[in-house]
């Protein structure tokens, strides 16, 4: 990477930064306008335009980031070779933890975002997280199964399906603010109701 290629990356990342901020607030994406992340990076319009071309596109690339982000967190976390429980809390705390630093309307902006099929490049990439999602879990179980804390009974479609209801759940933040200090309680009594009867 040459000096000019790499003032513009610092510059691209100064931009999500600011915008993220802006909008991890009481208001969401609707707070986020051009004048305020140019206040905040002197940074100017023009070029603001020129890599994100309008502010619309802006707000989808804070929300591709985020989801990026959170997808290398998980890969590094599987890579650490835990024992399924251990792997399986850290996961939890980990999409906790994140979700417990945005506001109640950025999650449900990003939301928002995830579930419409409008813009075919977001629902592609939408689609690719949500597969890789999938490809973790199934891993996940699997090696549940292997070492013996899920009843071979349990199907990966009812696992799925359990799982992210439970997720979901505990992501509401009504909920998730006063479950932060039971994750790994939590992740026990979830872990031991898939367990084969002794």
């Amino acid at each position: 990477m040459n000096g000019f290629e790499k003032r513009s990356a610092q510059k691209k990342h100064a931009i999500l930064k600011a915008a993220a901020e802006i909008m991890n607030g009481p208001e969401g994406s609707k707070a986020l306008t051009i004048d305020k992340v140019t206040a905040a990076t002197n940074i100017s319009k023009a070029t603001i335009f020129k890599y994100f071309q309008s502010k619309d596109n802006l707000i989808k690339m804070v929300f591709k980031n985020f989801m990026a982000e959170m997808a290398y967190d998980a890969e590094k976390t599987l890579q650490e070779k835990r024992s399924f429980p251990d792997t399986f809390t850290a996961l939890t705390q980990l999409k906790i933890n994140r979700l417990d630093h945005v506001s109640q309307q950025f999650y449900l902006d990003l939301m928002a975002y995830y579930s419409q099929t409008e813009d075919k490049e977001l629902a592609e990439f939408m689609n690719g997280y949500a597969k890789k999602s999938n490809e973790t879990l199934l891993t996940l179980f699997q090696q549940g199964r292997k070492e013996g804390f899920i009843d071979p009974k349990y199907t990966d479609e009812f696992l799925f399906i359990y799982t992210e209801s439970m997720i979901a759940g505990i992501a509401e933040p009504a909920i998730y603010t006063r479950a932060l200090p039971y994750i790994a309680q939590w992740s026990e009594v979830l872990l031991k109701g898939l367990a084969p009867e002794k």
